[in-house]
């Protein structure tokens, strides 16, 4: 199963999808993937995601780098976030013809990651004005338990992302919200949310794992987004 975000659909010189976890698609055909986004064989570039801040600028498809985000303003390159719960955010500036994405879970949020990758690809000539970004499939507030210490090293309004579980000293954490917040905040053309959730859709997701006493799926979600 893939998904698609509208607004970034209006575009032809971009292709992106967002594609529920296949242990082929990530490895032995991630041809056959890209073919199936873009309608050619792209190669595929993917990191090694650390829950950092670091975004790196892509010129080829060589090997893969331990960062959370990427950019590129090359054709035919197709960019890969990995994720299983964290937000996925795929961005594009039609005017420049720049593409970012970035691995967004609460502490690559917290510190930074979209706001790196957004001045990466301001480095390639992207205009913040210019930027269509979209949320990808990530876990929901309403499965999103998290312990007492969130609220203090999210800040802000506790409403605003929190609501208190029936679990003493635990919360229900709204990732996704806290995501599209800082990306407004950035004044960008458009930020657009899928709103799906990992935990009860198709799409892999962790924390459904481990409340399903299961063995934790080694795959994960592939986003991935190319200029042609």
């Amino acid at each position: 199963m893939k998904i698609h975000c509208p607004h970034l659909s209006q575009f032809s010189s971009v292709k992106h999808a967002f594609f529920e976890a296949d242990s082929e698609l990530l490895s032995s055909r991630r041809d056959w993937g890209m073919e199936m986004m873009t309608g050619s064989s792209l190669p595929l570039v993917t990191l090694n995601q650390v829950h950092g801040t670091k975004v790196v600028r892509i010129e080829n498809s060589g090997r893969e780098q331990e960062a959370d985000g990427l950019v590129t303003h090359i054709k035919g390159i197709a960019l890969g976030i990995l994720t299983a719960d964290c937000g996925p955010v795929l961005f594009y500036d039609p005017i420049a013809e720049v593409i970012g994405a970035c691995h967004a879970g609460w502490r690559g949020a917290r510190q930074g990651i979209l706001q790196s990758t957004l001045k990466e690809m301001e480095e390639l000539g992207a205009k913040r004005s210019q930027i269509y970004a979209t949320i990808g499939p990530t876990i929901q507030q309403v499965n999103y338990e998290v312990g007492s210490e969130f609220p203090e090293l999210i800040g802000g309004v506790y409403e605003d992302y929190f609501y208190p579980s029936r679990t003493s000293g635990f919360h229900y954490f709204n990732l996704p919200l806290y995501i599209q917040s800082q990306l407004l905040k950035e004044e960008l053309a458009q930020v657009h949310d899928l709103a799906v959730n990992t935990f009860t859709g198709p799409f892999s997701s962790r924390r459904r794992f481990l409340s399903e006493k299961s063995e934790v799926s080694k795959f994960s979600n592939l986003s991935a987004i190319a200029i042609i």
